[in-house]
């Protein structure tokens, strides 16, 4: 969640504009060029995105960012839903569970656990948001979504989950029901509230991608190990 009015970035320390602007613009190219090229489609195949949604993901994040739909408002602050950071990951996170029909226990455990571990790490700060460090949530659902499905195929898939919608729930939501978080952000002024918003490039999408890409490199690496090791068995 990110104060629209003041620059400032969700999940990433805290950077100046000029910062922000440069991270952005060398981020978007490097995470499409490690997306399609590294790493390939079989991390959204894992997580059961096909590549024309990732492409979707990928754009409708960048440009949903900018995007924020008024809820209510409390006390002279207006809280909304960011396209590209709150709504975009939901939908593809029900579309995975839907689609792949992967078991929804390991999701909603993985879920359960980022949202601990990011309303721990998150904090209000005045005149700029909820921030948290950009890669607690990317570890903590790339494990969660490893151990949840003793490193199945759905493993991709349960980090994507876990990452972006425990993110949502324990850095923005449990933290707007924290009694004073409203207040302490706003500082006494008429601010908008945008949960998932980051205002240049989403932290949120940035955690569901690197969730996957970790889940994805660690599930190879073991089920690796385990060959290697069945095949030292036999001989």
């Amino acid at each position: 969640m990110i104060l629209s009015r003041v620059p400032g970035v969700a999940l990433i320390p805290i950077l100046s504009a000029d910062e922000i602007m440069l991270l952005a613009v060398v981020m978007v190219p490097v995470l499409l060029l490690y997306l399609f090229i590294l790493v390939s489609e079989e991390a959204f195949e894992l997580a059961g995105i096909k590549i024309s949604h990732a492409f979707f993901m990928t754009f409708g994040a960048l440009i949903g960012s900018f995007i924020d739909i008024p809820l209510a408002t409390i006390d002279g602050v207006t809280l909304a839903v960011n396209v590209g950071g709150c709504l975009i990951p939901v939908v593809l996170s029900a579309e995975i569970l839907v689609k792949r029909r992967m078991n929804l226990m390991p999701a909603v455990l993985s879920v359960a656990v980022v949202s601990v571990a990011s309303y721990l790490f998150s904090f209000p700060v005045e005149g700029q948001g909820i921030l948290m460090p950009f890669y607690v949530a990317p570890l903590v659902g790339a494990a969660a979504g490893i151990l949840f499905t003793w490193a199945g195929p759905s493993a991709a898939g349960a980090a994507y989950i876990g990452g972006t919608v425990g993110t949502l729930i324990g850095a923005d939501f449990l933290n707007l029901a924290t009694p004073g978080t409203i207040e302490t952000i706003a500082g006494g002024e008429t601010a908008m509230l945008s949960i998932g918003g980051a205002g240049v490039f989403d932290g949120i999408f940035l955690t569901g991608i690197l969730a996957v890409f970790l889940a994805t490199l660690a599930t190879r690496r073991i089920r690796r190990s385990q060959k290697d090791a069945g095949t030292v068995r036999r001989e």
